[in-house]
């Protein structure tokens, strides 16, 4: 097995009868590095994310690839919760003047801060993160809304307690937004400046997925003139952003460094779902957890 970076990749994929791709998505599994992978049986990716690899390129070359599944779903859908309420009670603020003292007690209860069971929280994407997120949604009392590309069987809708929404509809009835969704191309910019301002007035958003899905200069924006009611976020556009970017010090905002999948338990499940599937294909059998559209390559190479 070799560990390499991206320049050195081209030199020993040829040989290689799985690729692992890269955790922190820094090395790039693109085309050029495809075509030399003549004897690759399988990608897998010890990530949710596969944003690193290029799928149409693996998919015409007749490459499964795969992500760790549902590893950290968990993880994730439990540091949203921890989020969105921390944004009701308004912590960043609360916490300030915990430490400070001397704070308005008669302030702070003249708020009316909301629990979480009297919002409508809108899930966007339910995948295994999305899921699990509403299961654990459903004990407070919510108003569950989801929408997706392909929406769920009516038994499913019922065992989750979700109710199917479009987008745009989804948008303008969600108290509280939380993104579960992959980045691809359809998904990309999908939250625009026009889709956040269809949000209630004092809504609350929370991304666990990744930073590119959307604007957030428009978010920045709509969280300082008060439409939004706060954020959190685990997830950028550049990772670490830079010092003092347009997220720094907003209102109400909570911001994380993308860690919110890195439980103990989660990082085992990516391990062992990672292993599991290398050892799968090469003792010829089918992997789990294929993110795109091809038959895998008969058998392993001989030695």
């Amino acid at each position: 097995m070799a560990k390499v970076g991206q320049e050195g990749l081209l030199d020993v994929v040829a040989e290689a009868a799985v690729i692992i791709g890269d955790w922190e998505h820094q090395v790039r599994i693109n085309r050029a590095v495809i075509e030399q992978a003549a004897r690759c049986l399988l990608i897998q990716q010890p990530s949710a994310g596969y944003e690193n690899i290029d799928i149409e390129a693996a998919s015409e070359a007749g490459i499964p690839v795969a992500n760790a599944g549902p590893a950290n779903s968990a993880a994730v859908a439990e540091h949203a919760i921890m989020l969105a309420i921390a944004c009701l009670r308004h912590l960043p603020e609360a916490l300030t003047e915990g430490e400070g003292g001397g704070w308005s007690q008669a302030d702070w209860i003249d708020r009316d801060l909301p629990e979480l069971g009297s919002r409508s929280v809108g899930i966007l994407g339910l995948g295994s993160i999305g899921r699990e997120v509403a299961l654990r949604l459903r004990p407070f009392g919510c108003e569950l809304l989801y929408s997706k590309r392909n929406r769920l069987e009516p038994a499913d809708e019922t065992a989750l307690g979700v109710r199917y929404l479009d987008l745009e509809s989804l948008l303008s009835q969600s108290e509280i937004l939380v993104v579960c969704l992959p980045l691809t191309v359809e998904t990309r910019g999908l939250l625009d400046r026009a889709r956040l301002q269809r949000l209630p007035q004092g809504s609350v958003v929370i991304n666990v997925a990744r930073g590119d899905i959307m604007d957030y200069r428009a978010l920045a924006d709509l969280l300082r003139d008060g439409h939004l009611g706060g954020a959190g976020l685990d997830v950028y556009p550049v990772e670490p952003p830079p010092r003092g970017h347009e997220l720094a010090g907003l209102p109400n905002t909570l911001l994380t460094p993308h860690y919110a999948g890195a439980t103990q338990q989660a990082k085992r499940n990516i391990l062992v779902n990672s292993i599991d599937n290398v050892n799968a294909v090469l003792r010829g059998e089918e992997p789990r957890f294929i993110v795109n559209e091809v038959r895998r390559k008969a058998s392993a190479p001989s030695a």
